[in-house]
């Protein structure tokens, strides 16, 4: 038995735990694994590298900003916030998570505009780029927001932009739409008097039904878990291929410049 106070003792425990499960995170295997199982390490290098490549002292609108992520990242920008600010927590959970104890409020990050994406109240042409990251999904007026952003950027400012192609539901009650295609953007860009300079494909079919049936086994017995695990292994070891990437996708990573 320890000698030391019972929270000292039950510290090391947990920081033993800690470090085990640090370790084993740290195997290359498994860090391929979590990378392919979760596309926010993709988005979260497109976002980085795409706000690097910004002229030092640009504007930049984080329109649908939420928590902030990527604050961290634009030091050398003007960073402007915006969101309406009312989501608090999921009313109907995502497949697989519906036990989790989610009761926390959501927190927002310091906001310089509060109010809808779609009509945001600064003038024309006050930004050099806008950053919007997994926001498309949450808003009724999808096309109406391209239009002003499209509104709010100087002539060629910069468009950076991520979307799902097909995710469960989230942020409920403000989810109003699974994914958007390809089609989709290279259209309501065009016309809202974009240029796309980049439209990249993240994953695809074969990648994404790994993805579901390890979420399904997530939330099945043990059983379950091993029925289904030759499956996951077939999807997850198949090789990416053009059809596989057109069939279907996780999302898109976009830049846009305004004409």
């Amino acid at each position: 038995m320890s000698n030391k106070p019972l929270h000292l003792a039950k510290t090391d425990k947990a920081d033993g735990a800690f470090s085990f499960k640090r370790v084993i995170r740290s195997l290359p295997f498994v860090r391929k694994l979590e990378r392919n199982l979760n596309n926010q390490f993709e988005r979260d290098e497109f976002v980085i590298k795409e706000l690097a490549s910004l002229p030092a002292g640009s504007i930049l609108l984080d329109a649908g900003c939420g928590s902030q992520r990527y604050k961290r990242y634009c030091d050398h920008l003007e960073y402007r916030a915006q969101d309406f600010g009312k989501f608090k927590t999921d009313l109907k959970k995502i497949y697989g998570y519906e036990n989790a104890e989610d009761t926390a409020d959501y927190q927002y990050g310091t906001l310089d505009y509060t109010g809808d994406v779609w009509d945001i109240e600064e003038k024309p042409e006050t930004f050099d780029a806008i950053l919007c990251t997994e926001v498309f999904e949450h808003i009724p007026f999808p096309i109406e927001t391209v239009k002003e952003f499209s509104r709010l950027l100087k002539p060629r400012g910069r468009l950076i932009l991520t979307a799902p192609n097909n995710s469960l539901r989230h942020m409920d009650p403000y989810f109003f739409y699974p994914g958007f295609t390809d089609r989709w953007f290279e259209t309501i860009l065009k016309e809202s008097g974009f240029a796309i300079q980049t439209l990249e494909a993240v994953g695809d079919y074969y990648r994404w039904l790994s993805i579901e049936i390890a979420r399904t086994a997530r939330a099945q017995s043990l059983i379950a878990k091993i029925i289904l695990f030759p499956a996951f292994l077939y999807y997850y070891n198949k090789k990416k291929t053009k059809h596989s990437v057109d069939a279907l996708c996780l999302g898109y990573h976009i830049v846009a410049e305004k004409l």
